[in-house]
Order: structure tokens, then C-alpha cells, then sequence
């Protein structure tokens, strides 16, 4: 389940717990679609509490819509406990020079919160 967490106008916030369904995917890509009407680039705040997993049909979604907005996103905070997607970030830093991703342990969500509005 992705919730949407209200942040500031030029950040989309969302939060995991648990499975990742095509209608959350649908609900996320609208409310991103809402933030870039109003703004050339957006940043993203992703809160993982708990990672339930993510369909392929649900994934093609997410990459349908991220892919031709690339440059549309300037930085993505990413706060979890979990340390699995860090190799991730570090992959995608290479590929998708024109996004800034950082990871923030729960204990410094205030900090990633920051950093995501700069």
C-alpha cells in the first residue's frame, strides 16, 4: 500500500506498508502528475515502514510514466531501517545522473525532510 503524504508543493511524499498494488501505482502516478502541472521539477520522500513486494504489471506501470519523466525529478530521499536498496541507489546514481538519491535511516527523517525541500 502506498500512502501520499502531503509535504510541500514541489515534493511528492509517499510512504510503503506493504504490497505495492496497480491502484496505489495509479493513485501515485496521478498525484505526481498534479505536482509537475505546477512545477518544471519535483523531488520525491519515500518513507519504506514495510516493503510487501510489487507486481510486474505494477512495475511496467511505474516505468511507463518515470521513464519519459526522468528529467523531470531533481532528487528522491529514500528513509528505511533497511539497507537492501542502498547497492540500488548507487546503481541508479550511474544511470540516472539527473536524479539525487539519498538513503536516511528513520532517525534522521527529519534531516531527509530537509534535505528533500532544498
Amino acid at each position: 500500500m502506498i500512502e501520499l503524504i502531503e509535504i510541500a508543493p514541489k515534493v511528492l511524499g509517499l510512504k510503503i506498508l506493504g504490497k505495492i498494488s496497480e491502484e496505489d501505482m495509479h493513485k501515485m502516478i496521478a498525484a505526481c502528475e498534479k505536482k509537475m502541472e505546477s512545477a518544471e521539477r519535483i523531488a520525491v520522500y519515500v518513507e519504506v515502514v514495510e516493503m510487501g513486494g510489487i507486481s510486474l504489471n505494477t512495475l511496467v506501470e511505474d516505468l511507463k510514466f518515470v521513464l519519459p519523466n526522468l528529467k523531470r525529478f531533481s532528487k528522491k530521499a529514500v528513509v528505511s531501517s533497511s539497507k537492501w536498496h542502498e547497492p540500488l541507489i548507487k546503481i541508479g546514481d550511474k544511470l540516472f545522473p539527473s536524479i539525487e538519491v539519498r538513503h536516511f535511516t528513520p532517525k534522521q527523517r527529519e534531516d531527509a525532510l530537509k534535505w528533500v525541500k532544498e
